[in-house]
């Protein structure tokens, strides 16, 4: 595991496979780099992927804050943009899940120029909805309460391992506070957002996902965006069952040959 130092932080990644596009991986605000490869995806993608997957300030092995600004959209953008200027990186396929998807959309908007696709679960663009935010604040009131009974039973977070909640609980408090209201105060980047983005997108959602009317939104505003709506979504280890999405994923990412016109290699 390697580092790259953004706003005098490290923020972790690794870099798998020996072939192939690079394909960027980036979690919800639970998940580390870690969790990619014990739900399944990492043995897969790396098949025919160069993987590269990070632990983003805060989660994982990457320095913490328990400030709110370090978690809001410049500091997100700016951190991933230090890791792909490293690495010299201007063409990736982007997945990202709830965080993951924001950020997604956020480097669509900010710098479509990096993206060869981008696909993204569990998170809309726009700024949050009320219940959004009471789910946020009530995660954030059980995270002070050190609660993790009630929080464990939460849909997306009930098929965790033991060692992942483990790896959960180690997480400072207060960094973890400071992540959940900026969840809060997401602005949304919908604004910021081209009705032609430069790169294809793919949405995946199911029609019982909070956010499925808004991710069917999203997929219908902008040109070169999809969506798939799956009839059932079953999480395993804090991800989307590697089985249900990726097939759909691949379908979607062999698909693209897009390549920017500044391209020269990689």
């Amino acid at each position: 595991m390697a580092f790259v130092v953004s706003r005098q932080r490290k923020i972790f990644y690794d870099l798998d496979g020996s072939r192939g596009p690079y394909l960027l991986l980036y979690p919800s605000l639970w998940m580390d780099l870690k969790s990619w490869e014990e739900a399944g995806y990492l043995d897969v993608l790396q098949q025919e992927y160069r993987v590269l997957r990070m632990d983003p300030l805060g989660q994982g092995r990457s320095d913490d804050s328990d400030d709110i600004s370090d978690y809001l959209p410049e500091a997100r953008i700016q951190d991933l943009c230090c890791l792909l200027t490293a690495l010299e990186l201007d063409n990736v396929h982007f997945l990202g899940i709830g965080e993951g998807a924001r950020v997604g959309y956020l480097l669509s908007a900010r710098e479509p120029h990096r993206l060869r696709s981008m696909a993204v679960l569990n998170g809309h663009p726009y700024i949050p909805e009320e219940y959004e935010k009471k789910t946020w604040q009530q995660y954030l009131d059980w995270v002070k309460a050190q609660d993790w009974d009630k929080l464990r039973r939460e849909p997306v977070l009930k098929e965790l391992s033991d060692c992942q909640w483990d790896r959960i609980q180690k997480v400072k408090g207060s960094n973890r506070v400071a992540a959940l209201q900026a969840e809060i105060q997401w602005p949304g980047v919908d604004q910021d957002l081209p009705p032609a983005p430069s790169a294809p997108g793919m949405l995946f959602t199911g029609t019982r996902e909070p956010s499925f009317m808004k991710m069917r939104e999203a997929g219908r505003n902008c040109v070169y965006w999809r969506y798939h709506i799956f009839p059932q979504l079953e999480y395993r280890k804090g991800l989307l069952d590697s089985e249900i999405l990726l097939p759909a994923y691949l379908d979607f990412v062999r698909r693209q040959r897009w390549v920017p016109r500044n391209y020269e290699g990689g």
